[in-house]
């Protein structure tokens, strides 16, 4: 992959209001610096009278931005979750542990390296070389499994970063695994990527019944 130098000095933290239609179900963060990804989302308003549901996802990384260890919990009407999952790339395996509902004996697979968590693969996208590589594959590990997120560089199109409209943005069409964590139930996304500053402008997805969701940034913040 040609991912961007600026990868090494990304440091934001940033924050989204997720819709369907007019009506906001739940608002998203997403948070990275040099050695660790973060992402956190949650019903708001009626979103909690449909579905009441909060998940964060903690991703270490090394200096590549590749994935050391991951920490995933979510909380809905019945039950809360988390597991951790361990990257051994000396070993070339993978360990996961289950710690809610109950906690469970560390499990290891054997996996091929490089291999990325859905999370570290999504803020790696950010910085991808579209220009020179308008499709790229993740490999990802999605539930005991080595499989691709794919990406694809569609077209320019204008979009407004907050106080800064006419803004280029890269529309990138990405088509997710069937087992996908992240955006459980959306076989494909899309994202309006902002040219310059490489942030997230838009994020579109689908889900039975529910239909078409959208996350729209709200506010950018600087971490120190």
């Amino acid at each position: 992959l040609l991912i961007y130098p600026s990868l090494s000095f990304a440091k934001l933290k940033l924050y989204y209001g997720i819709y369907w239609g007019p009506f906001k179900l739940g608002e998203a963060q997403i948070e990275y610096t040099e050695n660790c990804y973060k992402a956190i989302v949650y019903t708001v308003g009626i979103g909690n009278f449909i579905y009441p549901y909060y998940a964060e996802w903690t991703t270490l990384v090394d200096k590549k931005g590749l994935p050391i260890k991951s920490e995933i919990y979510s909380k809905d009407r019945k039950k809360e979750r988390k597991k951790i999952i361990k990257f051994e790339r000396k070993k070339t395996q993978i360990i996961y542990q289950t710690i809610l509902p109950e906690k469970g004996k560390p499990k290891s697979i054997s996996c091929e390296f490089p291999v990325y968590d859905e999370l570290s693969a999504f803020i790696n996208s950010f910085f991808v070389n579209y220009k020179q590589t308008p499709f790229v594959e993740f490999p990802v590990v999605i539930k005991k499994e080595r499989v691709f997120i794919k990406i694809k560089f569609e077209k320019e199109v204008k979009c407004g970063l907050k106080n800064r409209n006419g803004r280029k943005c890269m529309l990138l069409k990405v088509t997710l695994p069937p087992k996908s964590e992240l955006l459980k139930r959306s076989k494909r996304a899309e994202v309006y990527l902002a040219k310059e500053e490489r942030i997230p402008v838009i994020l579109k997805g689908s889900l039975p019944i529910v239909g078409a969701l959208k996350a729209k940034l709200d506010k950018i913040e600087k971490n120190k």
